[in-house]
């Protein structure tokens, strides 16, 4: 038996062994919610639900506009500083598998009884016996997907349903791209098809709320972005800043900063981008990476405490401005793309 499946039995055998006696789980996605995150938190706690446990999906903030064509999103509930922490027998950490990416929700994960994780980024911290890391994995929904498989397996009962298939073909359409990113697999399609076989998705229209939804002020916000782009090192580095107030003048929110930083890696030439932007609270700055060829995003965001994939990732950096900020990774991601290159040379 592979480690992942070895794994993946062991979480169900503790879900189940939860059932039998009511047990209670907490989902927390992280911070900054995507739809895989969301849609894989959703999904699992829908079915861990079904088969006894009693389910909590523990989020961060108000989930983004950018996130409402989702359904079930009303059995999730919202941190907030006066919440009091209540026991759980198990908490998973989705999406990620470190504490500081579920923020100020860290003290559900640290002191619950048995604690683990559902996750496909690159691992950066020690792992337990109930951490299901695999980078290899598409998406941390695809892992989801296998998760629920295996309980129907062993249960011999349906536990998929419509409402978690649009969860989980949302985390997978996002995360892989719409199946053009090289992260897509035989397994995406498999499951793809499993799901539009078995249930009446709509798939086009949750593309077109997934991808093309958007207002005049969006379009007006990506015009902005956009304008300000510049090039590095003969334009294999294109670099793109938002600051608070393009964000307020347009009346917008920074939820489809990813998307940006994603098709800036589309112009001829351009092997890394990277889109900055201020936080709510300054001086932080995050910057989105975003690479093809040899350089590794996510060995790229480790260095500034942040991590993702090979091809997409990014980082906070805390005590800075943005003009530090830029001047500081550009450089040193010129350094880092001529090393790989070299590498590649040799």
């Amino acid at each position: 038996m592979s480690k992942e499946k070895d794994i993946r039995r062991r979480l169900v055998e503790v879900v189940l062994d939860l059932a039998s006696v009511n047990g209670r789980i907490v989902f927390l996605p992280h911070e900054r919610l995507d739809a895989d995150a969301l849609g894989a938190s959703i999904s699992l706690a829908e079915v861990f639900r079904a088969v006894g446990c009693e389910t909590t999906v523990l989020v961060d903030s108000e989930l983004p506009e950018s996130l409402s064509y989702l359904p079930l999103l009303e059995t999730v509930q919202v941190y907030e500083p006066s919440l009091k922490y209540s026991p759980y027998d198990l908490a998973l950490a989705i999406d990620c598998h470190e504490e500081n990416r579920v923020g100020e929700r860290a003290g559900w994960l640290t002191r619950s009884r048995l604690r683990g994780s559902v996750d496909h980024h690159v691992v950066s911290t020690d792992l337990g016996r109930l951490d299901l890391v695999v980078p290899s994995a598409s998406s941390t929904c695809e892992l989801a997907f296998e998760i629920i498989w295996d309980l129907e397996l062993y249960l011999a009962k349906p536990l998929f349903n419509r409402d978690i298939a649009v969860l989980l073909l949302a985390g997978i359409v996002t995360d892989t791209g719409r199946y053009s990113y090289s992260n897509t697999t035989p397994v995406v399609f498999r499951q793809a098809a499993f799901l539009l076989e078995r249930f009446d998705v709509d798939l086009a229209s949750l593309n077109y709320d997934i991808f093309e939804r958007t207002t005049v002020e969006r379009l007006q916000f990506k015009g902005d972005v956009y304008s300000g782009i510049t090039a590095f090192d003969d334009g294999r580095i294109l670099v793109a800043s938002v600051t608070r107030d393009m964000i307020d003048r347009r009346g917008v929110t920074d939820d489809d900063l990813g998307n940006f930083a994603s098709e800036m890696r589309g112009a001829d030439g351009t092997e890394v981008t990277l889109l900055f932007s201020e936080s709510n609270e300054p001086p932080s700055v995050r910057v989105n990476i975003r690479s093809s060829g040899c350089f590794d995003a996510a060995q790229f965001a480790k260095r500034y405490g942040g991590g993702g994939h090979r091809r997409a990732a990014g980082a906070t950096l805390n005590d800075i401005t943005m003009g530090e900020a830029m001047d500081s990774i550009v450089r040193e991601a010129k350094i880092f793309l001529d090393a790989c290159k070299g590498e590649l040379r040799a």
